[in-house]
């Protein structure tokens, strides 16, 4: 394994650690993504890689039943109670073929094996559900949030989105090749919810302890004062399933 698969990869697995800091420091989505993501008379999804639930609780809001798989335990147990939530992986997704209407996937598709993950979603999905990723990124045509991105060294902001994307994924059978929107929203924040965000990122758990020390007074002296809205771009994708169910 080279040394940028070796960083891949424990990025890939810090998340856990930082549980709190997730919950309390990642925005959620808009609830117009997660809408047009899914199907007509949507009733059961599964969020995929769930994380902590951000997903998952605008899911619940929605009154849809939610499935929520995710890995990591420590993520797992934040995940909101009225989810049923599972240990698993979008390379073994422990549900039954054409079980669900809808997968959802926020801010974790980048670390899938894709054709693998593809695969296992589009055989948990009914024929005409859908598949939703969404991405948040930061609004850096903002000063003060591109001074942030500087200081986060980050791969999320909203001036890397690409006009003319290239698909995700293309020719994959039983799935329609995605079609993209993005959502302009915001949240609200403090200091310590932006402190929060700021470690609940792999880069900063990885960090030298001195390192991550000196980014948190960055990050504190760089934000607005009192609470302030975290302008944001969701990046959305919607495909769908087509044909008979999958099988692997």
């Amino acid at each position: 394994m080279t040394t940028s698969e070796d960083n891949w990869a424990q990025r890939r697995v810090a998340f856990g650690a930082a549980a709190h800091d997730y919950a309390t420091g990642r925005p959620s989505y808009p609830v117009e993504a997660l809408r047009w993501a899914l199907p007509e008379g949507a009733r059961t999804v599964l969020d995929l890689a769930a994380g902590t639930g951000k997903v998952t609780a605008r899911l619940l809001d929605l009154g849809l039943e939610v499935y929520a798989v995710e890995p990591l335990a420590e993520m797992r147990a934040v995940i909101p109670a009225a989810a049923h939530a599972l240990d698993g992986t979008a390379e073994a997704i422990p549900l039954g073929d054409a079980s669900v209407d809808a997968v959802t996937v926020g801010q974790a598709f980048h670390w899938f094996d894709p054709p693998a993950a593809l695969a296992e979603m589009g055989r948990v999905l009914r024929p005409g559900g859908t598949i939703g990723l969404f991405w948040n990124t930061l609004d850096d045509a903002v000063p003060w949030v591109d001074e942030l991105c500087d200081v986060l060294v980050a791969e999320e902001r909203a001036s890397h989105i690409s006009a003319e994307p290239q698909l995700i994924w293309t020719g994959v059978d039983g799935l329609a090749d995605p079609e993209r929107r993005l959502f302009r929203h915001e949240e609200p924040y403090d200091a310590d919810r932006l402190v929060a965000y700021a470690l609940s990122r792999s880069q900063a758990i990885l960090l030298p302890d001195a390192e991550r020390a000196a980014m948190v007074e960055r990050v504190r002296a760089l934000t607005p004062g009192g609470e302030f809205a975290l302008p944001l771009v969701c990046e959305a994708w919607r495909g769908e399933r087509t044909g008979r169910t999958a099988r692997r």
